[in-house]
Parts: structure tokens; sequence; C-alpha cells
């Protein structure tokens, strides 16, 4: 409920722009934003007897995909406000070194843990801009993760299967970034994304012994905007 009431207020019921060209002409005609784009992520680790060896177990191998969607409008000056969505799919897997087999010569590895991940994000944001650069600030409204490798974090009940939720107040996005034009009101976007959030809960309840689950990351994006 509560994110269709800002989608109403910011998309059918948007403030009257005051953004302000550069000579101090009022600029009325392209006061929308939309933007889409993606992010890619890929993280390995190993362990080798000598530089060359046959490739073993990999003690983290972790590969994540990502798309963002933006919209804004200009509601001051430099400032807009508008809606973002980011989803977010991979999978990571990590274990502790053991030994090298003699045989193989190839690692091995023990207590392995690892499986999918999904990650959904809508929340409002702000954007401060001047000239080509900008900063942004985003809030995680809703927000879910599946995360298939997790299951050392069970609810009150002992569910390990269903999707973590926010804790509310800790749920937060800065991005810094900048954008360069292509043609006339199409731009290529590109953006760093730091975001930290807790999870207090699982399947709608709480982890067992109260306890909260933190992450954070930086994650770069590349994408396209369009002004109308």
């Amino acid at each position: 409920m509560r994110i269709h009431i800002i989608l109403v207020v910011l998309f059918v019921f948007p403030v009257t722009s005051l953004a302000v060209d550069d000579d101090g002409r009022k600029n009325s005609s392209t006061p929308w934003r939309v933007e889409a784009g993606f992010t890619y992520r890929h993280f390995q680790q190993q362990v080798k007897a000598e530089v060359g060896d046959p490739r073993g177990e990999r003690l983290v191998n972790e590969t994540e995909f990502g798309m963002m969607l933006f919209s804004a409008r200009e509601v001051w000056g430099p400032i807009s406000a508008g809606v973002y969505l980011q989803f977010d799919r991979g999978n990571r897997h990590a274990a502790r070194f053991n030994t090298i087999d003699p045989s193989t010569g190839q690692t091995v590895t023990e207590d392995k843990i690892g499986g999918d991940f999904r990650e959904l994000w809508v929340g409002p944001y702000l954007q401060v801009r001047w000239r080509a650069v900008f900063i942004e600030f985003g809030y995680g409204l809703f927000g879910t993760r599946s995360d298939d490798a997790r299951t050392d974090l069970p609810s009150a009940s002992g569910n390990t299967t269903d999707a973590f939720t926010f804790l509310p107040s800790i749920a937060w996005m800065v991005n810094f970034g900048g954008n360069v034009e292509l043609i006339d009101r199409l731009d290529i976007v590109l953006r760093m994304e730091y975001r930290s959030r807790y999870y207090d809960k699982r399947g709608g309840e709480r982890f067992k012994d109260d306890i909260e689950h933190g992450t954070q990351n930086w994650t770069p994006f590349v994408g396209v905007a369009w002004r109308f």
C-alpha cells in the first residue's frame, strides 16, 4: 500500500518543475527522466601449490547480475525526485581450504556453503545534479532477499527457506555518477552504487534469538537515460 501511494504522488500528481537552464531561462521541456541499466559482478578465490597447476575447488566463487530502473522528475533547479526498482540475481559458493590432492595436484576444500540468491528493492530517491555529475540518496521502502546459502539463519520457528525482509530503519542507498550525452535527450549513465541494509525477519517472522543480518556492497551501474 505504501508503494502505491508514493507512485501516485510522484507520477500522477508531480510537483511543478522549476528546472533552470545554464542561461537562467526556465526549462519545462524535459522535466522527466527515465533510466534503465544493468550491473554485473564476478569474484573468485582459489589456492594452488604453484601458479599454473590444475584448478581445483574454489574457495569463493560469486557471480551477480542486476537490472535497475529509475524514473524521476525535476522538482527544483538541480534536484529531482522519483522512484527506483532494482532486481539482482546470482550465486555464491564459499569453502575453507583443506589440502592439495597429491594424485591430481588440485585443491580440496571443506565446509562448503552456497546457493542462488535473488534480491528486490523498490523505493523513492532524490538526485542532486551539478552539470554532468550527480549524487543520489535512496531508501528501500520495500525489499526482499531469497538466499539459498543462508540456511544458518532460521526464523524463530525454524524456517530456513523463505525470503528475508528489511529492518525498516536501515535500508539505504547512496549513488555517485555522471552522464554523457549520446544523442539529443538520450544519455549514457555511469553510476557507482553503495547499499547498506539489515534484515530482521524471514518469512515475515523474526530471526531466531532476535538477531539481525547486515549486508553492504559497492556495485557499478551502466545504463541509458531518456529525458522528456
